[in-house]
């Protein structure tokens, strides 16, 4: 499936199953296949599942305009509104956390029913009065994040090998120099007072032993938005969706079927 976006370039997505409509947002190099074993998931549990590969990943590689935060945002708009959806829920990981938070500062959260961000920080700099950014990232280093994400192995648990052949299907080189204005554009955001905005229930997950950002950030989520709950993925690195795939699918569907509490 594809459509024409308003500045003119031809964007494909993917729709999945049958129920409630969930937009999935995939983090820096991930793709649609990266959410495999939630496609497969909430797919048979009620849900839509709808992918639309950010610019310069995935299906849309070749599309290398509007390589900022606030363009992919425009995108997850235009897809919603060309499937005339009502209300749909957000599941959104790293980098895409920061195309949801766009999403929301740019256009509110009436018709989002729930969000989900996975390990991210709605700052990704660290500075003076704020160290629960990426690790070792501030304005003196940001210039080398690109190179340094390139090299660093973003998972601590095994990713089971029938999921991980799933989630290399149609795999392309990624072209990390190509992307880098994205990724730069993203570093650069301080989301923070989106997050504290917020009105639709909010689940943060975060991987104990990611080797990007701190789990103290859980408690940030819950303390500083209006209705958030956090989870904590047990040895699990940056992706605990695919290192932790049951666990985490059984934290997901109890979010997006009900709201409750602080944390699971």
């Amino acid at each position: 499936m594809n459509f024409t976006a308003s500045d003119g370039v031809t964007l494909e997505f993917a729709s999945v199953g049958e129920g409630i409509p969930v937009v999935f947002i995939a983090g820096y190099s991930g793709h649609e296949y990266s959410w495999s074993a939630q496609t497969d998931f909430l797919s048979e549990h009620g849900f839509r599942c709808l992918h639309l590969d950010k610019r310069g990943h995935g299906k849309n590689a070749d599309v290398i305009s509007g390589l900022r935060i606030s363009r992919q945002a425009k995108d997850i708009k235009e897809m919603v509104e060309l499937l005339e959806l009502e209300s749909y829920h957000i599941i959104s990981h790293s980098m895409g956390c920061g195309v949801a938070f766009e999403y929301i500062s740019l256009f509110g959260d009436h018709d989002i029913k729930r969000v989900t961000f996975i390990d991210s920080s709605p700052k990704p700099i660290n500075t003076p009065d704020w160290q629960l950014g990426m690790y070792g990232l501030t304005w003196q280093t940001i210039t080398e994040a690109n190179t340094t994400l390139a090299s660093l192995s973003l998972i601590k648990k095994k990713i089971n090998t029938d999921l991980l052949r799933k989630m290399m299907r149609g795999n392309q080189v990624f072209k990390f120099e190509q992307t880098e204005p994205l990724l730069l554009d993203l570093l650069t955001k301080d989301y923070r007072d989106v997050l504290k905005q917020t009105t639709i229930p909010i689940l943060f997950i975060s991987g104990e032993l990611s080797p990007l950002f701190p789990t103290q950030l859980t408690d940030y989520y819950v303390q500083t938005a209006k209705h958030a709950k956090s989870f904590l993925a047990k040895g699990s690195g940056h992706l605990p969706y695919a290192e932790s795939p049951d666990e985490t699918n059984q934290v997901l569907l109890a979010f997006l079927r009900e709201n409750g509490g602080s944390e699971f």
